[in-house]
């Protein structure tokens, strides 16, 4: 593995099985996005841009949320579209970096924070339970990020922000709510995995000593 792969495993929320499946799967992906990827390319946007507009689009999700819930959902779409292909543009342009894999590991983290707040904002999901789970899932990408740095194993992650915008897809066609019930489960089940990832690393760490150079 060289210094960029590690780099880009450290950064990123993925447990060993889904960075297992993203490298079986970068090669097809790659080839699906490739006209996209090119056309991006000939305009001048990088990899970086369009994370920056994947998360920008989600202006329009939180404008449409209630009044027109079916455009709303074209921009959830046009945000899982940008989060897919910015991969795909850096490897046309040959600029890979540990810069992009921060910043995709960031605008992913906002997106779902976008998307919960705007959930939370307009009543379709209750505030404090939208606060509970950003805390907790904010604490988890930490407790995640830490582990892969202790080379500590990741076999299990909450994925919900797949589940979340399919709950909204399904209630802008529906008319069903089913947010509160959903995220709270996430939360639970997300707040296991800290307490879990807490008890690891602090058994890992526990009597090492820690000098000023480690920082």
């Amino acid at each position: 593995m060289s210094e960029l792969d590690k780099i880009d495993k450290y950064l990123d929320d993925y447990s060993e099985t889904e960075q297992t499946y993203y490298q079986r799967t970068k090669a097809w992906r790659d080839k699906l996005f490739y006209p996209l990827a090119l056309l991006f390319k000939k305009i001048g946007a990088s990899a970086d841009i369009v994370s920056y507009l994947g998360v920008l689009v989600l202006a329009g999700f939180l404008l449409y949320a209630t009044s027109n819930p079916r455009l709303a959902v074209l921009f959830l779409l046009l945000n899982l579209l940008m989060d897919g292909i910015d991969g795909a543009i850096a490897r046309v342009n040959n600029s890979e970096s540990a810069q992009g894999a921060l910043v995709d590991t960031l605008c992913d983290l906002l997106s779902i924070f976008i998307v919960i707040f705007t959930l939370g904002f307009v009543g379709l999901l209750n505030p404090n339970i939208g606060i509970v789970y950003i805390f907790f899932f904010s604490l988890m990408i930490f407790f995640i990020i830490s582990r892969q740095l202790l080379d500590i194993p990741v076999r299990f992650v909450v994925r919900s922000k797949a589940f979340v915008y399919v709950l909204y897809i399904w209630w802008a066609f529906t008319g069903q709510n089913y947010f509160d019930w959903a995220v709270f489960i996430f939360t639970v089940l997300i707040f296991l995995v800290c307490v879990a990832s807490f008890i690891k690393i602090k058994n890992r760490l526990k009597g090492k000593k820690i000098k000023l150079k480690d920082f």
